[in-house]
Order: C-alpha cells, then structure tokens, then sequence
C-alpha cells in the first residue's frame, strides 16, 4: 500500500512567524506515523510532503490530512481532490476531529481521533488483510469515526500510549531534507485545565518520553542537521516536572549539547522558580515563553488557575534577570472581560514591554474542545457543521476585526472594542520594529525556497 501524508495548511501565511512555523519546520505528527508504521513491520510505502502535486508521481492508496480547526476547510479541498486524483482513501486526523468526532466531512471516508499511532496502525493492517474498507471490521477499532450511510459511526476514544517510549523517535533523516527550524517534543499532555485550551480534551494525560530517549532524539538532529543551531521543545508545557527538567538538563550538559545548540520551550509562570531558572541555564535555554493570558487578576483567576499576576511578573523578571529572552502570549476579550480588566492587560504589557522579546496577542475565539466553544455554541454563534474559514487562526493580530472573527465578549460594544484593540496592535507594532532591527535578516535569506521533505 502507498500512504501519503501531510498537513493542511493554508497558502495564504501572511505573517513571518506563521510562515516559518508551517512552512519551514515540519510537522511532527506524520514522522510520528510513519516510524510507527515501520517499528510495527508494515510493508508499506510512506511518503511525506507539503503540497497535493508532490504525490503525482506516488499515487497513492491513502491520503492522511492531519488538520487543525483553523485550516479544515483546507483540508475538506485537499481530500476531494485526492480522490479525483487518484480514487484514494482519505483518512482526516488532528486536533479538529478529535475535538468535534461526530462531524466528520464527507469529503474523508474516515478520521482519526486522538493519539493516532495505534490506531492509524490498525486501521493500515486492516485495509492490507482485506483490501477494503470493511465497516465490520473498522468498528472493533478504537478511536475510529466513519461514514455508514448517512450515519458516522465513532469507535469511542483510545486511551493514550503510556509509555511514550514505545513510540521511535522521528526519523527525520528519512523524510526531510533541510531543517533551518527544528522542533521536538519531550511528552504529550497537560495536566492543567485552562478554560480556553483545547489540550485536556484531545490529549488526556500528561506522558513523558524518557530523558534517555530525549538525549537521542537531540543526537540524532545534531547528527543529521549541523545547520540546526536552536530546538524548539514543542511540549504543550515541558515544564510540569521540575526534577525531569533537571536530569534532562544535566544530560545534556554531560553530553556537550549544550555547547553547539540553544533550546526554547513553552512555560508557565508559577513553576518559574530558582531551581527551574538553574536547569534553563545549564541546558542553554535560550527562550521561554508562557501564558500571560490578562493583566486581570480576576479575568485570570477564572480562565487559569492556580498562577497570579505576582507570579507572571516574577516569571519575568526572574528569566530577564538570567539573560533567557522571555515571551508571553494573552488573550483578549473573554465573554465576561469587562474594558477595565482588557486596559490592565494593555497597563500589565506596557510596563513590561522591554523586559519582552515577544507578545503573542490573540482574541478569543471558540477553538472546538473549550469552554469557550460550548459557550459560544449555547449563543447559536457556531454549530459542529459549520464554515469553519471564518475561525482562522488570527496569526496576523494587526488584521483583527469584529466584522469577520466570532466576537464573543459579552460586556464591550463590538466597536469600542475594534477602537481598544488598535492601543494593542500599536504595542504589536513596536514589539515588531524593534525585533527586526535586531534581527539578522541574512538568517532569513532563501528560507522561502526550502524544501523541508525528500
């Protein structure tokens, strides 16, 4: 059988930090297929690519689409097209389908819901026994949603793999060709529950790879991608166990990495205490970023708990006392933020705008799997079969307006708040100005002309 896979994405990347995320790093869950797939001794072809037309000369079987929310539409386009092409299987997986199972689109035969190395595993042995796509079978399947008649059918959840080690390692020497930009994961899950978070809903359990695995995993980049100088650890939070963070540091500071290599990872700012500070430096943490979310201490209190804005401000404080470049992300226009908590989010980033490398600044939206989304969903604002373009991701904060995302705050006017969000696309403006008179730009030079996969 020839397996094709790949991941939605939309053409139009119209910022440099979304086009370098998507278009330049490569996409771990496909790696994470295809070596289980061979781990598990299929005799299968599996290619891995970033357009449709890459898999002409393939033509493959089955086409995966892994897709988030923001790009499904994308991906239902893709899909139909696959089958034009080349009459194959589509198989959907991601974040998306695993948050809404039950909406499966017609233009996929199946999805994939959750963790899909097992299931995607069995689901590839049963196509090659039978050489079809037989319901009977396809039920006994965890973690399956399909088409039968006009009904879809959900195998129920698969609980996730609890020893991650049982999962290779990504062989990116297989499949990709360059990687400027190189991301890793160290564990899946969280164990926190924010109210604006998709992760508890689609990952349950927090599960951690061994620091003996993690260590080959960074040998096996340093070995085969002299040109990476910076990893980016992409664990939802790496940071849940100050202990793990410790031996996984001294690691690598036995084996020399971090001489020649600098890493970055996501945090969270009651867990940034002397110790966590300690390990960064040892490992050559070179940038942490963590959610800020609101300058609002009631606002944070009731979307994250259990972190304070005494401990955001530490968190910062502490990382650019330690010369670690720190970032931090916020959320704007919760349902029930009224205009003096979203000004003291404006106060809290102004104050510390040159303590900050980065903000990410997003609106909320209602991601599939939240709170927010059942909330919205109450409102009548958005319905699991709906045109998902007009929930893109805003990864282009300066082109904000109520007039095209779901606006879901509750307390401010639609216009008073598009008037509010220009003091804090002023401050994303400066942050960018400064940023790009720091940056060397010769990093930059070509990166649109990569070509990530083999």
């Amino acid at each position: 059988m020839k397996i094709a896979l790949m991941t939605a994405i939309r053409e139009d990347c119209r910022t440099l930090n979304e086009y370098l995320n998507k278009r330049v790093a490569a996409n771990l869950a496909p790696l994470y297929l295809a070596g289980f797939l061979e781990r598990q001794g299929l005799q299968v072809e599996v290619q891995i690519k970033d357009h449709l037309e890459d898999f002409n000369d393939f033509s493959p079987d089955l086409v995966g689409i892994s897709s988030v929310t923001e790009n499904i539409e994308v991906a239902k386009s893709l899909a139909s097209q696959a089958k034009e092409r080349w009459g194959a299987i589509t198989v959907l997986g991601g974040v998306h389908i695993t948050a809404l199972p039950k909406s499966l689109p017609v233009e996929f035969d199946l999805g994939v819901i959750g963790e899909g190395e097992m299931t995607f595993y069995e689901l590839v042995q049963s196509i090659e026994q039978t050489k079809k796509l037989d319901n009977s079978v396809l039920k006994s399947i965890k973690g399956l949603v399909f088409h039968s008649g006009s009904q879809r059918v959900f195998t129920g959840f698969r609980l996730g793999i609890n020893n991650l080690d049982e999962v290779p390692i990504p062989t990116r020497e297989k499949y990709i060709q360059s990687s400027p930009i190189t991301y890793m994961m160290t564990s899946r899950g969280c164990p926190y529950t924010c109210a604006f978070c998709v992760i508890p809903n689609v990952s349950p359990g927090y599960r951690t790879f061994s620091p003996d695995l993690v260590i080959k995993e960074i040998l096996s980049i340093k070995e085969n991608y002299p040109e990476v100088k910076n990893i980016r650890i992409f664990d939802d939070l790496f940071i849940v166990n100050g202990r793990r963070v410790r031996e996984i540091a001294k690691k690598i500071d036995e084996a020399g990495l971090n001489q020649d290599l600098s890493f970055g990872c996501w945090g969270r700012a009651n867990l940034i205490d002397d110790a966590m500070i300690d390990s960064f430096k040892m490992m050559n943490m070179a940038h942490v970023a963590f959610g800020a979310e609101s300058g609002s201490s009631q606002v944070l209190s009731s979307i994250k708990p259990g972190v304070s804005l005494e401990e955001n401000q530490r968190a910062i404080d502490k990382l650019h006392q330690s010369g670690i470049k720190v970032a931090c992300s916020v959320i704007l226009g919760h349902p029930q933020e009224s205009e003096a908590d979203l000004m003291a989010t404006h106060d809290f980033l102004s104050s510390n705008l040159e303590k900050l490398f980065d903000v990410e600044f997003n609106v909320a939206l209602p991601w599939p799997g939240t709170e927010l989304w059942e909330r919205a969903k109450k409102r009548g604002l958005v319905h699991d079969q709906m045109d998902f373009s007009p929930i893109r991701e805003c990864a282009d904060f300066s082109q904000y307006s109520t007039d095209y995302y779901p606006y879901l705050n509750e307390c401010i006017a639609p216009e008073r708040f598009d008037y509010l969000m220009a003091k804090f696309k002023k401050l994303s403006r400066q942050l960018d100005q400064r940023n790009a008179r720091g940056t060397d730009m010769t990093l930059l030079t070509g990166l649109d002309q990569v070509s990530r996969y083999r």
